[in-house]
């Protein structure tokens, strides 16, 4: 299977065998020309703030194309933790109120609603069961004073997709809002901001940009009137009106959400990378990473590996997860291979994107073959 785009867009990814998405994407070569292009436009003074303006909206009406919604219901803040941190601190908590999580999350959705605990909100921890949850198990936990749901889109643990559609369906019913962390499936399979409430994500891993921003989507069904508690010159309407010592408004779009400027040398890189990925086609990505996926489970399978990752291909994204007591080893006699995955937390994690072909995936099933040979002999 071949990659689905030439290896020479990216930086140095003739050298080496690249399954570190989850964690962050090799750099293009077309990040360096947009960050020189901002560089080059911060020379241009007033000009060149109407320039990063203009590279700003362009970037959020990628994000709201790949989310199916609207560029004005898109805001950008500084990374996935601060969306998710904003949203736990906004919310009107009151003792008695729980917030419904999993163990399958990343600490940036968990820290936020321990925080709350000392108030009175208690916070419900779904357990897994064979590395998934599912929205059955999430929403047996949710009662009239859930206010809450909190689940990722994909797991960065086990590589799990959960049925978000379906657990939305289910809690428009009742009082319990939805935070989808997309971090780990924005950018390599469909993602609809119109079945939860409110959808995060990073912009360093599938998204193929740089650092530097968090995407909040905010869907204005039920959050309409959310409004945060941290504010901005860029939150409100008119930050130079004749009262604007006395009281102000918040925009009625996702721009109450960002405080002051984005960081703009990522949205150059995001917005370049953004526009590479809608040119491939997001749909076309996923049978890509789901066929490719298979492969890999099935041949580190045949080597003795237990996959933590389901096997079913609606059941998984990019991330594919395998038992692995010793994975942090694994994963760094592996860089010395020129060969990058995730090893941790009894695991090792291969994350396929669109650059990945079954050349990887030989390379990446030897290497281990022959690791386990030595370790054994």
């Amino acid at each position: 299977m071949d990659a689905l785009i030439d290896r020479s867009a990216f930086i140095g990814l003739d050298q080496r065998t690249w399954f570190y998405g989850g964690a962050e994407s090799p750099p293009l070569h077309g990040m360096q020309e947009a960050l020189h292009s901002y560089v080059t436009n911060r020379a241009n003074g007033p000009e060149g703030r109407k320039q990063n303006s203009e590279v700003e909206q362009a970037c959020k009406r990628n994000i709201a194309t790949m989310l199916g919604g609207r560029p004005e219901n898109i805001a950008f803040l500084s990374n996935a933790s601060e969306a998710i941190s904003m949203i736990a601190a906004s919310f009107r908590f009151q003792a008695g109120d729980n917030v419904v999580i999993n163990d399958l999350e990343f600490p940036s959705g968990v820290l936020p609603w321990l925080q709350l605990k000392p108030a009175g909100v208690e916070v419900r921890v779904v357990p897994s069961r064979n590395w998934q949850v599912t929205a059955e198990d999430l929403l047996a936990s949710v009662d009239e004073n859930t206010r809450m749901v909190v689940t990722s889109h994909v797991s960065y643990m086990s590589g799990a997709r959960i049925d978000y559609r379906k657990l939305y369906s289910e809690l428009k019913n009742t009082k319990a809002l939805l935070l989808v962390d997309a971090t780990q499936s924005l950018g390599v399979v469909p993602v609809s901001m119109n079945d939860a409430d409110f959808v995060v994500s990073s912009s360093y891993k599938w998204l193929m940009a740089g650092h530097g921003a968090g995407i909040l989507a905010v869907n204005p069904e039920r959050a309409d009137r959310f409004e945060p508690r941290n504010i901005g010159w860029r939150s409100v309407e008119d930050m130079f009106s004749d009262t604007r010592f006395e009281r102000f408004r918040f925009f009625s779009d996702a721009r109450r959400f960002e405080g002051g400027y984005p960081s703009y040398p990522t949205l150059y890189a995001m917005n370049y990378s953004t526009n590479l990925l809608l040119s491939v086609g997001i749909e076309r990505i996923e049978r890509h990473i789901l066929d490719l996926g298979g492969e890999l489970i099935e041949s580190m399978k045949r080597i003795g590996y237990e996959p933590m990752t389901p096997e079913k291909p609606e059941q998984r994204a990019g991330n594919i997860s395998f038992v692995c007591p010793d994975g942090e080893a694994y994963a760094d006699e592996l860089v010395k291979h020129g060969t990058y995955l995730w090893g941790g937390d009894g695991r090792l994690r291969a994350s396929i994107h669109l650059y990945n072909n079954s050349e990887d995936v030989a390379r990446l099933v030897g290497l281990l073959a022959a690791m386990a040979k030595d370790r054994a002999s």
